[in-house]
């Protein structure tokens, strides 16, 4: 009877998140393999001591061979380093749970790594900054202060309905636009006016394909107010990250209509 491979999967540090670890965990198991997870917060030294007691494999400290693998966000310029200090292979937040089930087994037996695919972009793949969102109870007169301070006329404006709010844009020679933002109906962005006033609301990426980048980033864990795009202004799919992805900042992604030059 072939001999089950077993796996210990630790997550060293202080970072309290460990999902990406639970996922590897099971895409492991479903491989019929036998994993032992740390649990959070482990230390260099307690994985090590861990993997000798479960008699996975011990650390060179331990006097054995063992085949190591890292994951994680790991600087694409830092994966020669580890290399070269014994690391077996090194995967990134977008690898492929088949090419970490696979990497795994041949280790196992003995063979070298397959090689590295070419990872999928990291993060978000933003081609240009989109614009640069202001929230306003008065749109009318937002519009006359900002076109007497720029000295240009508003460019476009519309309701859009699917979000419940005005929009008026100012655009810019590089591409990138000001919005004004006003509710007709928005709950949130009345709560938003209640609390600031008129202030800055919220910046927007251009990507594309929106549905992709955001699939991803729920697999990274990214907190996300929307999980797939919805209609925005000037016919675009938009989509916003929880502030708590962005440092506290609203982050608005936008997927540009094909027929749009804006």
């Amino acid at each position: 009877m072939e001999r089950k491979i077993r796996v210990l999967v630790g997550k060293p540090g202080l970072d309290g998140h460990d999902r990406g670890a639970r996922v590897i965990a099971a895409a492991l198991r479903d491989a019929g393999m036998e994993v032992v997870y740390t649990g959070l917060r482990a230390s260099v030294p307690a994985i090590a001591a861990a993997a000798a007691q479960e008699d996975v494999k011990a650390l060179t400290k331990l006097k054995a061979d063992i085949p190591i693998v890292v994951g994680g966000i790991i600087p694409a310029a830092d994966h020669e380093s580890l290399r070269a200090l014994g690391v077996a292979a090194v995967f990134g937040p977008e690898s492929p749970l088949g090419a970490v089930v696979e990497t795994v087994r041949a280790l196992a037996s003995g063979q070298p790594a397959p090689q590295d695919p070419k990872p999928a972009p990291a993060g978000i793949p933003a081609t240009r900054l989109d614009h640069t969102a202001i929230c306003v109870k008065d749109m009318k007169a937002s519009i006359a202060l900002i076109e007497d301070i720029l000295g240009q006329k508003v460019a476009h404006e519309e309701h859009v309905p699917a979000q419940k709010v005005d929009a008026a844009f100012f655009d810019f020679p590089n591409g990138a636009s000001l919005e004004l933002v006003a509710p007709r109906g928005n709950a949130g962005l009345e709560k938003f006016l209640e609390k600031r006033g008129d202030a800055l609301h919220h910046l927007a990426m251009r990507v594309k394909d929106i549905d992709a980048v955001l699939k991803r980033l729920d697999a990274r864990g990214v907190p996300l107010i929307d999980k797939v795009g919805r209609p925005g202004a000037r016919g675009h799919r938009v989509a916003f990250l929880h502030p708590k992805a962005f440092g506290g900042t609203l982050l608005e992604l936008v997927e540009a209509h094909e027929e749009s030059s804006r």
